[in-house]
């Protein structure tokens, strides 16, 4: 913003001032308004006549003619005099205010009897007060304030804040004009309100609404680029207007405030960004027929900035450009500060593509002489088009000098960006270029390191421009033949190629690797390679592939490093990232590995096992140790495939299970048989393996990581079978210590359960160990009963105790209180009756023995039926 922006602002406001105090100038009658309505409108118009006559002459001066385009002049006079349009408007006002003033009484008078008015007819009637003075300052205070809003950065602040200024302006003045009071005319000490009668009101309205045009005008020839603010004040005026005008009415009086606000929303949403535009590009090209072509350059840029993609902007830069000759740059030197170097090349560019006249071929000269001095970064541009312009001087040798140069990846000083607008161009010069250039490069230039991959990459931003580029489209299948994967890889080492088409390259690839040809063969595994590296989404089937053509041939090892390079790509992508087929082969690619590594493992722990079986446990423990990693590496694939949502879960965790087997580590094996087991319970295999390896859990490994490992151990499955070994009545030794064991590894889980403690007491007593076994079973009837497992185990303790008080201690008082207990289980019956009458039968309580030997009497089908039966008759009751 410039000090002339600030100050059309503050004339901005004054116009509204002194137009406000016209407008409270309301005479009485409907006659004398419109009296006075054209005495101040006849100045006003006046003045921006001779404002406009004054612009007008000024642009024939410099040439331009109304006759010329009669529909552009108009808007080129009012663009381009701003200063006078303002002096014109702001005088003729200013003089048809103060005309009515006594200050000018006696010069106006005679002016207004020369057009048939009288002094009466013009006078002013202010409100009391000097309205003038306040009218004045206040339009100037209106002015900055307008000034300090549009100087607002943010446009869509100042987009709301001018709708909330419009709104409380509409509001304040539709509050507070009525209060206003003048000198009554037939009682001047009397006052009287301004605006008492509806005429008087609507006449206000009128006189705000003449006014607009005369504003907008101001806003739409200023230099200061218009804003929400010009808008927001003129939609302001114009609700004050329809609310004198008694607009809307039968509406509840909202349509003063929502029409403006409509015109401003529509205005400075749709029309506003265009006018800004369209009013820069007029001045552009109107300065550019003037030949002030800096200056338009400027107003060019300016459109372009507030709309990049405007036609008429984008047209207007470009045709100054291509209309610059070297004596119009002689006569302006601060254009050069001013031009687009990328025009000034294209402009050189189309003096050099026909061939050019010595004169054409100079001036291009002299372009590109003052883009290498005022912007280097273009060196990549300008050396192109040297070299065209020593073609057409046929000097061969500097050209294939410069475009070498340009050629080599390695030389400084090009924008790489630049570079590589002019590198397919360029390419195609060297190869395709007059003969004499081509004999000095070609195809030796093309073989040169790193070149072939640039020339390649030149070739597919070309390709992507313009897909139906014949000559491009014969370079690819040139260059992609020629292409050795050395040369990919070298590139690749600096950074990976980005123009480049893998999966032209895959197909190569596919249609040469089955060749038979050993050559032809090598050079389709080679494209699937650096395929592989540019499509990993597409890279399991591509190095699946490969492996499939080297293990045809023989070449295991190959083979097996592209199966675990399906792997890695499968990996890196993320197996849910790939497609169906390849996620497959992925699959497929770690279940082969799991095996390939699972097979070596086996090779050395056969050794190990044939050294355990001649008692070497050295040379035992060092293969064991050699075959670890290949389990471990085995266990990883197989983790993997899980991991990646493999669908064959059941089999993995099989898998998974014996490998851990075969290092030697139960307690794995066991929670991984328990994960198999989630999906198929009643697996045979799956349940032989599981009592294998939770017999050979060492308990102290258990302790270790009981932590880490109890919320998946099966503590219910350790205490059920060995439940099942103890009520087998033909039990041997290695079954109880498989019991015993099975005991003492839940122990490790839950030791204060009541469960694992019921059969740590069995197994001690059936390995005859009757006091500690007594011991246990009795902690166990001292706990808590729980509930489910823990509630039957507590009874079942209570029994065994009962048992063993009444057959082996002779302890009838302490079976009986253990009975009683048992006797509230919901499994207990005629055999709990009858256990309860030996006990009342042993501490000689007879009445209580008969009572209950009576009660088992009632269950005639059970055995003890005819037991019950015998003690009664022995004791007297039969």
């Amino acid at each position: 913003m410039t000090p002339w922006h600030r100050n059309e602002y503050m004339l901005k406001g004054l116009f509204l001032g002194l137009w406000v105090f016209f407008a409270l100038q309301v005479p009485a009658s409907s006659a004398d308004a419109w009296k006075d309505i054209f005495w101040v409108l006849g100045w006003t118009c006046g003045g921006l006549a001779v404002g406009l006559a004054i612009g007008t002459a000024r642009l024939m001066s410099r040439g331009m003619k109304p006759w010329d385009n009669w529909k552009a002049f108009p808007l080129l006079v009012l663009l381009e005099s701003p200063l006078f349009i303002y002096a014109g408007i702001m005088l003729g006002l200013g003089f048809g205010v103060l005309s009515g003033s006594e200050l000018l009484h006696q010069y106006s008078e005679p002016v207004a009897k020369a057009f048939g008015l009288t002094w009466n007819d013009i006078k002013h009637t202010p409100p009391v007060g000097d309205w003038l003075v306040y009218c004045v300052v206040g339009g100037v205070v209106l002015g900055l304030g307008l000034y300090q809003m549009r100087k607002m950065e943010d446009g869509q602040w100042r987009f709301l804040t001018g709708l909330g200024v419009a709104a409380a302006l509409v509001y304040l003045a539709s509050e507070y004009v009525m209060d206003i009071k003048v000198p009554d005319r037939t009682d001047p000490e009397k006052l009287v309100p301004l605006f008492e009668s509806k005429v008087a009101r609507f006449n206000l309205g009128i006189y705000l609404l003449l006014g607009l045009p005369f504003f907008y005008l101001l806003t739409f020839s200023g230099e200061a680029e218009e804003s929400e603010v010009e808008i927001m004040t003129l939609c302001a005026t114009l609700g004050v207007s329809l609310w004198f005008l008694g607009f809307g009415e039968g509406m509840g009086g909202a349509m003063p405030f929502f029409a403006p606000l409509s015109i401003y929303f529509v205005y400075a949403t749709r029309v506003l960004p265009g006018l800004r535009v369209f009013k820069h590009v007029l001045r552009g090209f109107s300065y550019m027929n003037m030949g002030r072509l800096a200056l338009a350059i400027r107003f060019f840029r300016r459109a372009l900035e507030l709309n990049p993609n405007s036609p008429l902007a984008n047209e207007g830069l470009v045709s100054l450009h291509n209309s610059l000759t070297l004596s119009k740059l002689d006569k302006d030197p601060d254009l050069v500060e001013s031009l687009d170097f990328g025009l000034c090349l294209d402009r050189a560019h189309a003096l050099l593509m026909r061939p050019p006249t010595p004169e054409s071929r100079a001036e291009a000269e002299r372009f590109l002489n003052l883009v290498t001095e005022k912007k280097p970064a273009y060196l990549a541009r300008i050396d192109y088009l040297r070299v065209l312009s020593l073609i057409h001087a046929k000097t061969y040798d500097t050209a294939a000098d410069t475009l070498a140069r340009l050629l080599n990846p390695e030389t400084p000083g090009y924008h790489a960006g630049l570079r590589k607008s002019v590198l397919f161009d360029s390419w195609f010069l060297a190869l395709d270029g007059p003969k004499p250039l081509t004999d000095r490069l070609g195809w030796d230039e093309l073989n040169k390191p790193g070149r072939r991959m640039e020339a390649i990459a030149a070739v597919e931003r070309r390709l992507a421009a313009d897909p139906n580029d014949d000559k491009a489209k014969e370079y690819r299948t040139m260059l992609y033949s020629q292409l050795q994967e050395g040369e990919f890889v070298a590139a690749a080492a600096i950074a990976e190629p980005k123009d480049f088409n893998y999966e032209y390259v895959e197909q190569l690839g596919y249609q040469l690797v089955d060749d038979n040809d050993p050559d032809r063969r090598e050079r389709g595994t080679g494209y699937l390679r650096i395929a592989g590296r540019g499509l990993p989404e597409r890279g399991p089937g591509i190095f699946k592939k490969l492996a499939d053509v080297t293990e045809k041939a023989g070449d295991h090892v190959t083979a097996r490093g592209y199966t675990e390079q399906v792997r890695r790509v499968g990996k890196h992508v993320g197996p849910r990232n790939l497609a169906k087929d390849q996620r497959e082969l992925y699959y497929a690619a770690l279940r082969k590995l799991s095996a390939l590594v699972e097979t070596e493992g086996d090779t050395i722990k056969t050794d190990a096992d044939a050294a355990d079986a001649r008692g070497d446990a050295q040379t035992r423990t060092a293969k064991d140790a050699e075959a670890k990693p290949y389990f471990e590496s085995a266990i990883e694939y197989q983790r993997e495939y899980l991991d990646g949502g493999g669908g064959a879960a059941l089999e993995a965790y099989r898998k998974i299970a014996e490998l851990y087997g075969k290092q030697r580590d139960p307690l794995n094996a066991v929670l991984n048989t328990e994960a198999a087991l989630a999906y198929s319970s009643s697996d045979a295999d799956l349940l032989r393996k599981r009592d294998s390896y939770y017999y050979s859990v060492p308990i102290e490994r258990l302790v270790a990581v009981k932590e880490n490992v109890g919320k998946w151990f099966d503590v219910g499955y350790c205490v059920k079978k060995a439940m099942s070994v103890l009520n087998a009545k033909e039990a041997d030794a290695d079954l109880l210590d498989w019991a015993t064991h099975l005991t003492r590894l839940a122990k490790v889980i839950e030791p204060t359960s009541n469960r694992t403690r019921l059969v740590e007491g069995r197994c001690l007593l059936r390995k005859g160990d009757r006091d500690a076994g007594l011991s246990v079973l009795e902690d166990v009837r001292e706990s808590q009963k729980g509930s489910g497992d823990e509630e039957e185990a507590w009874y079942t303790a209570t029994r065994l105790l009962g048992q063993l008080y009444l057959d082996e201690l002779s302890r009838p008082e302490l079976a009986l209180r253990a009975y009683i207990d048992y006797k509230e289980f919901h499994k207990s019956g005629a055999d709990t009756l009858f256990q309860i009458a030996k006990c009342y039968e042993a501490m000689n309580d007879l009445s209580n023995a008969i009572k209950f030997y009576t009660a088992v009497t009632a269950y005639e089908e059970h055995p003890r039926f005819w037991d019950a039966k015998d003690a009664l008759k022995r004791l007297g009751k039969g």
